[in-house]
């Protein structure tokens, strides 16, 4: 990577997508100067004499992409439940492996390379044109690894070690339970201010603070209480899954008599700070059965953002009903990449569709809305004015696309190109803070095949130990069927 000096970079391709007057702009045949770890004009042309010019032919040049919601490992787990998992969990994926047994024995994420797998994901995101990442779930024993591998790929990061008041446990019958325990909560608490306190700003600025309840439904309200008020102390925002299971929404209902949107407005934890990751089982989803629809209203109203995660979602057959009816309250939208593929690109074009096919509306989650969702409304949630845009001033975070390609055909409008067309796999060069950190679609700071046959190593001993871990005794490959059976030599 290139030295974070005053070198002037002059970036020229087919189309650019300019900030101007509030919104993105695009530049046919535009040009974006770099100096040092800032962006110095967005335009037609420049007169001045940059030291460096990149000529990048038919491509599309974006701010770097920001996933709100992103788990930086390698996810052995969601691979194994594609197409299925236990019906009674109601499309919830994690639930079928997450839990360990309350007999006692390790959890199945505990075999896990947290090395491999953390440093396989970074450069998955970055290769793909994600610049900032905001960790959603990672705990303290793997913090000191997740900070190690920011500072080497270059990557933005927002993160802190995760803590709840619960866990999930398998009964030797096989029944999932959730066993709290509110000091478990304080105490991780505790060691998230202090790991924040300790590095907050580190990287040249790259690394910031986020408190993360990892889940609304593990963490009681003295616990989310006390996090709105460090986190208002720190200076930090707060993110945490939110309704992303259907027994959260009617459990919280049951036992309170609210909703947990209106759990946490009369609780005063919902801010303009706030991220809430998926946020799906609301009033007037149709899976909930409770019609009274004022949830959206009263999260638009505090400022605070949905993350929503589109793919995870629609694997699990489920959905926003629908981002549209999010942007219509006024809600502030929020792209994440969840688990893998890491795909931003991907998850523009997945969100775009769905709302499309849940709203019978082809109009539904345009293009532009979805693009501005993992640009600038993300960068809204992080308080940051100069992120998910490429103006004068912000930060030198950007993606350049290649457009020659089949897949993308003939090009009409790019951004709608980019959305329905394209994916990860075409972006060419990102920049971080000015500094090149992919070039011709590989990450700089890693070799990616070493990187693919550690992680790739990792989650074969993951599911070797599934028997060990699992209240059943049985094999992954006997709980989760592969969709193919094994060739038979000799049948």
């Amino acid at each position: 990577m290139m030295p974070n000096d005053s070198k002037q970079t002059l970036i020229r391709a087919k189309w650019v997508v300019g900030y101007q007057g509030g919104e993105h702009r695009l530049i046919e045949d535009g040009v974006v100067v770099i100096e040092g770890d800032r962006i110095l004009h967005v335009g037609q042309d420049w007169t001045g004499k940059p030291d460096e010019v990149m000529s990048a032919g038919n491509s599309l040049v974006i701010p770097g992409l920001i996933s709100a919601h992103a788990h930086v490992a390698a996810q052995v787990t969601d691979r194994l439940v594609l197409d299925g998992g236990r019906r009674d969990f109601l499309r919830s994926g994690f639930l079928n492996c997450a839990p360990r047994k309350v007999s006692g024995g390790p959890s199945l994420g505990s075999f896990e390379d947290a090395d491999a797998s953390i440093a396989f994901a970074f450069a998955a995101l970055l290769s793909q044109g994600v610049t900032t990442i905001v960790e959603a779930g990672n705990t303290g024993e793997v913090g000191s690894i997740m900070l190690r591998h920011a500072e080497a790929c270059g990557a933005r990061l927002y993160y802190s070690p995760a803590f709840a008041t619960g866990e999930y446990l398998f009964e030797d019958d096989g029944r999932m339970i959730v066993r709290r325990d509110e000091k478990m909560g304080f105490d991780g608490l505790e060691r998230a201010v202090a790991f924040i306190e300790a590095h907050d700003g580190a990287f040249d600025g790259r690394f910031h603070g986020i408190l993360n309840p990892d889940e609304f439904y593990l963490s009681t309200p003295e616990l989310l209480r006390r996090t709105r008020a460090e986190a208002d102390r720190l200076g930090v925002g707060i993110t945490m899954h939110f309704c992303e299971q259907l027994f959260e929404f009617h459990e919280t209902l049951r036992l309170t008599g609210r909703t947990p949107v209106q759990q946490l407005v009369d609780d005063g934890i919902l801010g303009d700070d706030v991220l809430l990751g998926h946020c799906i089982y609301v009033a007037g989803h149709p899976m909930v059965a409770y019609p009274w629809d004022t949830d959206l209203e009263l999260i638009a109203a505090s400022g605070a953002t949905v993350a929503h995660a589109p793919v995870a979602l629609a694997r699990r057959g489920v959905s926003l009903a629908n981002f549209d009816r999010y942007i219509k309250a006024g809600i502030n939208m929020a792209i994440g990449t969840d688990s893998y593929p890491y795909d931003l690109i991907a998850e523009m074009r997945t969100a775009s569709l769905t709302a499309k096919i849940i709203g019978m509306d082809n109009e539904a989650a345009k293009a532009r809305q979805v693009f501005d969702a993992a640009t600038l409304g993300a960068a809204r949630a992080l308080k940051r004015d100069d992120l998910g845009r490429l103006a004068p001033g912000a930060k030198a975070d950007l993606a350049v696309i290649d457009f020659d390609d089949l897949a993308i055909g003939p090009v009409w409008d790019p951004i709608r190109s980019l959305v329905m067309c394209a994916t990860g796999q075409h972006v060419r060069t990102v920049f971080v803070d000015g500094k090149t950190v992919v070039s011709e679609g590989r990450a700089l700071f890693a070799d990616e095949q070493q990187l693919l046959r550690k992680a790739q190593a990792s989650c074969e001993t993951v599911w070797s130990k599934f028997p060990e871990t699992h209240w059943s005794g049985k094999t992954a490959t006997e709980i989760f069927a592969p969709s193919l059976r094994k060739w038979e030599p000799h049948a």
